[in-house]
């Protein structure tokens, strides 16, 4: 009798002490992780047969919460940002075209080209440490949302404060935003646009997991 009492006993604990564990894993404070250097790059080929048009930029920006829980990380309130002005093809004539004709707003503005989605699961690969993201969010162009899905592969790195390598890839169909690639001395661009992007992010601060506001 006392023996039974005594497992039953163990068997409430054990059962108490895995619901606080899994818990406490699904609950994990959110960090703010924000990119800290980076680059974006862009591949298209043309109607010229073996005539691709690639361009390339340093200048990204972006911010993430990040948190764990017992599927692997869960992203949120995730937005990058990359100034129209710092896209360059490596031809300052073919940079002004394209700006023009594919960034250029009505109005003559020329809005960055900005990436958001509230949030993103990451399941692991290999080890604890690397994971596969599959994103779903909008990009806007021309101050112009439209959906846009990113896979993006990202590794923790070690030590703290908390830090990631990521890269990841996607595909832009200039059509969706009401763009006609633009022609220029007889060549033109593809209406699909290949993107890759690179950036290595960094803990910023804290943040409550309620709010996202910082402590």
């Amino acid at each position: 009798m006392i023996t039974n009492s005594i497992f039953k006993v163990c068997l409430v604990a054990v059962a108490i002490c895995s619901f606080s564990v899994l818990f406490n894993a699904a609950s994990d404070p959110p960090q703010a992780i924000e990119i800290q250097s980076g680059n974006t790059s862009f591949q298209t080929i043309t109607n010229v047969p073996g005539l691709e048009v690639a361009g390339k930029s340093s200048a990204v920006s972006g911010r993430v919460l990040v948190s764990r829980n017992d599927a692997g990380l869960l992203l949120q309130q995730i937005e990058a940002s990359v100034p129209v002005k710092s896209l360059a093809t490596g031809i300052s004539l073919r940079d002004e075209h394209m700006r023009k004709y594919i960034f250029t707003t009505s109005d003559g503005q020329l809005p960055d080209l900005e990436f958001k989605a509230n949030e993103a699961s990451c399941v692991p690969v290999a080890t604890t440490q690397e994971f596969t993201c599959h994103v779903s969010g909008e990009l806007s162009i021309r101050g112009v949302m439209k959906p846009l899905s990113v896979t993006l592969r990202a590794k923790q790195q070690g030590g703290a404060p908390l830090s990631f390598r990521a890269a990841g890839d996607a595909l832009v169909k200039l059509s969706d935003y009401g763009i006609t690639p633009p022609s220029q001395f007889g060549v033109r661009p593809a209406n699909e646009v290949r993107v890759h992007l690179e950036f290595n992010g960094k803990e910023s601060r804290q943040v409550t997991a309620s709010t996202g506001e910082a402590r």
